[in-house]
């Protein structure tokens, strides 16, 4: 009876064994499984984590070099502010002085030639309360007659042509309706009205 509770037994620990070598992949498979599940959701995780912190810091630094920029536009915009004010108050002033110089050259010349006057330009607007002044025929103007009235203050050539802006300085006479010329016959760059 022994040999056979045995041999029953024995029988019964190899179905067991075949039963968990059978079930052995799957049960490798599902703690594997869970493993793994684990291991992603803590990747996860960290990645997370370390995302937002990047995103952090960037968004710091970004910050701190938009302030600096800020500030420094700032700065260029309360100097430019100053120059143009400077600038604006300067041109008040040469347009006094000019207008002085005009009006005196004006009464010294209508004193040598009777009936002289000088005439406005044409490019600026009439003002208010200022009186027409007469135009000075083309006759009495001989060195005027090329065809903008403008002659080279170098070689007194009357072959003169507008020029280009070539920099900031002409940029802001543009303001101040004065144009740049160039002469054809010496090459000579001038500013007029």
């Amino acid at each position: 009876m022994n040999e056979r509770t045995r041999s029953s037994e024995l029988a019964r620990a190899r179905q067991r064994d075949r039963a968990e070598l059978e079930s052995l992949p799957a049960l490798i498979d599902e703690r594997v499984g869970e493993h793994i599940e684990k291991l992603e959701s803590k990747l996860v995780e960290s990645f997370q984590e370390m995302g937002q912190r990047v995103v952090e810091e960037s968004t710091q630094a970004l910050n701190t070099q938009l302030d600096a920029r800020i500030s420094q536009l700032e700065q260029v915009s309360t100097v430019q502010t100053e120059t143009l004010n400077e600038m604006r108050d300067s041109s008040r002033i040469a347009e006094q002085k000019i207008s002085g110089v005009v009006s005196t050259v004006e009464r010294a010349l209508g004193d040598a030639v009777p009936g002289f006057r000088l005439a406005p330009p044409s490019h600026l607007p009439q003002q208010l309360g200022v009186p027409q002044i007469s135009e000075v025929s083309t006759a009495e103007r001989s060195y005027e007659d090329s065809k903008d009235g403008k002659f080279c203050p170098r070689c007194t050539s009357k072959a003169v042509r507008r020029a280009k802006r070539a920099c900031i300085f002409e940029e802001i006479l543009r303001w101040f309706f004065i144009a740049p010329y160039r002469c054809r016959a010496c090459r000579h760059k001038f500013y007029r009205f």
